[in-house]
């Protein structure tokens, strides 16, 4: 479980009781629950060790930076949570730069930031699906769909999904990374990976994926896969080259593709 309850006033009063002690246990607890929250975006946030000497050796200023970035990671990962967060690490340096303004108030509600951006992604975390933003038809576009009050995201259900022992011989594709990690899809038609459940089979919420995004399809007279990109943000092979867009791409089976930046990666069978 991920401690969601964090509290500027706790950590202000523990702070003052431990001499600035606990000031460092919240920076390393900060540390390692974004990177276990956020560990699909490919980044990692510096632990106590490296903040202490960075922050030494900048007279300060790397303290301001981690909290800056650590803000950005939170605000970019939280679409994958079906969440969007309007404070970001912009938001946090400003508040840093003009907190003098304020009698010195400002690093605090920087830090009040970070601590409510953290709580909400902890919570949606603890509920037990860190991919509740996604979700998959396994029919057709526009069908078999359970979504959440105010159509914020939509979740995957078990029941719908292809019954795995009964995959047809052809065409089909593994998601070896993301939110239907270990399912097979069968690839009958031009399947839709996109945002927008009316137009596409797989359904990935999240500010980097496209309406459609893109359209995969299998020709069995020669065992290819087709890959059409129809995003703004791109398709990637795994060695990070974008594929055309709009431009339809013959690809072997054994090739994996890379959904934008969205931690989503299927293997063509």
């Amino acid at each position: 479980m991920i401690k969601e309850d964090r509290s500027l006033g706790m950590y202000i009063l523990l702070s003052i009781c431990t001499c600035g002690i606990y000031s460092w246990y919240f920076i390393y607890t900060m540390a390692q629950d974004s990177n276990t929250m956020c560990q699909e975006d490919g980044k990692k946030t510096p632990g106590l060790l490296a903040f202490i000497l960075l922050t030494i050796i900048t007279c300060g200023f790397y303290g301001i930076y981690w909290e800056y970035s650590l803000a950005n990671r939170l605000a970019g990962n939280a679409p994958r949570y079906g969440m969007n967060f309007q404070e970001n690490g912009t938001t946090v340096l400003l508040w840093h730069l003009f907190g003098a303004l304020l009698c010195g108030v400002g690093p605090f509600i920087a830090i009040n930031i970070l601590i409510k951006n953290m709580n909400a992604l902890a919570h949606a975390y603890n509920q037990g699906n860190p991919q509740q933003g996604y979700g998959f038809s396994g029919q057709h576009p526009g069908q078999n769909y359970l979504t959440s009050n105010g159509d914020d995201y939509t979740m995957p259900v078990e029941e719908w999904k292809p019954d795995q022992s009964q995959i047809p011989q052809g065409g089909s594709m593994e998601c070896c990374r993301g939110a239907y990690e270990g399912t097979i899809i069968p690839i009958d038609g031009e399947v839709i990976i996109g945002r927008d459940e009316t137009c596409s089979h797989i359904v990935i919420k999240g500010a980097e994926i496209s309406r459609k995004h893109c359209g995969i399809s299998y020709d069995p007279q020669t065992g290819s896969y087709i890959v059409t990109d129809y995003s703004s943000n791109g398709v990637y092979y795994k060695n990070g080259q974008r594929f055309p867009q709009n431009q339809p791409v013959a690809c072997n089976a054994g090739t994996i593709i890379v959904i934008a930046e969205s931690g989503n990666e299927f293997l063509l069978k």
